[in-house]
């Protein structure tokens, strides 16, 4: 039971992760500039019967009956300290089941908060092409239990992200690409004894906005590739690392040009303990500044 919700845990926080991913802004790596910000609320549900095996299958998960469900909000704020240097913060809210036939399991509950900072190094074509280092802190706000019979919302130890972001605007036309990737360096859980193998993490998007009457769209490739983890001082072998490749793509509505709102599906195309489905999300964006 542990192994499932650890992994059922880390489709809601990779996303973002992975991490912020999942639920960052549109065209996001442009650094917003002094004064100025952006806010997002992020709804994703979640509903699965199934697993990704160590070997890449996709079969049943291994209890009787057995159906994960969740439910998860996260809220992200992002201000720019200096037209360079910009600031992060994203904070999820869980709602998780796990029930089979033994029993139901659930638990809420705030998760872990990562905090960022971005900083643009450099930006080529009149701007058009921006380049940023980002540095990620996961602070583990819930513990992770050792109950088997009870959901964590949270992983319980550190975490450290190192990113390198770009992007191209192919304006006039209403498009634009980006591309984000990085390392995670994941720490000792002391309570468990275990620590989760490293992770190399990846974002590639493509889309735009204002097509007609608002309408937009976006297609995002996300995903995470990790090593084994070591329990006890003991390395792992390569069944206990985790991989996800999910595709999303996603619809936009402008309501204004600074308000904005994304409904899309992240469907996985390849796993590695990791459960299956395909996650939905609804999320609504708004950009602005204190100068206003």
């Amino acid at each position: 039971m542990r192994f499932l919700t650890s992994g059922f845990i880390a489709v809601l926080l990779a996303p973002a992760a992975l991490m912020a991913m999942a639920s960052s802004p549109l065209h996001g790596q442009w650094p917003v500039g002094q004064g100025n910000y952006w806010v997002k609320g992020s709804f994703f549900h979640h509903q699965t019967t199934q697993e990704f095996r160590s070997n890449g299958d996709k079969r049943d998960f291994l209890a009787v009956d057995a159906e994960s469900r969740s439910n998860a909000f996260f809220l992200d704020a992002l201000i720019g300290v200096t037209d360079r240097l910009d600031v992060w913060v994203q904070a999820p809210y869980f709602d998780l089941s796990f029930d089979d036939a033994t029993g139901d399991r659930n638990s809420t509950g705030i998760g872990d908060i990562r905090l960022s900072a971005r900083y643009n190094l450099f930006q080529l074509r009149g701007g058009s092409i921006p380049v940023s280092a980002r540095f990620t802190a996961k602070v583990p706000v819930a513990d992770l239990t050792i109950d088997a019979e009870v959901i964590p919302v949270g992983e319980g130890q550190w975490d450290y992200e190192a990113w390198l972001e770009s992007g191209i605007s192919l304006w006039p036309l209403p498009l634009y690409s980006v591309v984000w990737v990085g390392y995670r360096w994941r720490t000792l859980n002391e309570e468990t004894t275990r620590e989760p193998g490293d992770e190399v993490t990846f974002l590639a998007e493509f889309g735009g906005t204002g097509w007609v009457g608002g309408l937009g769209g976006k297609v995002v490739l996300d995903g995470i590739f990790g090593r084994a983890g070591i329990i006890q001082g003991i390395q792992l072998g390569p069944d206990d690392r985790r991989e996800i490749l999910y595709v999303g793509p996603t619809a936009i509505y402008g309501f204004t040009p600074n308000t904005m709102l994304e409904v899309g599906v992240r469907i996985p195309l390849l796993g590695s303990n990791f459960p299956a489905g395909a996650p939905l999300q609804i999320g609504l964006f708004h950009q602005g500044s204190f100068f206003d």
